[in-house]
């Protein structure tokens, strides 16, 4: 059985935890391919974190925080 703090520490994969840092040390999938296609900006939420998936017009995969550091606006408009 875990104690409560070893459980919190292996559990939690936010921004700045230990098991969040070592998730994003790995590919995580995210999305279907196809999915981008079909909706070429989608707001996603992977390890605690929302952002927000797009589709370029070249075709170029891009994945940003979902809100603007300068005005803090919807990054998926």
């Amino acid at each position: 059985m875990l104690s409560k703090k070893a459980n919190d520490r292996i559990s939690r994969v936010g921004p700045g935890t230990p098991m969040g840092g070592l998730m994003r040390h790995y590919w995580q999938p995210i999305a279907a391919y196809s999915s981008l296609i079909e909706e070429p900006v989608q707001k996603i939420r992977i390890l605690g974190e929302d952002l927000v998936l797009y589709l370029s017009k070249r075709g170029n995969l891009g994945l940003i925080s979902d809100k603007c550091a300068h005005r803090s606006m919807g990054m998926e408009y």
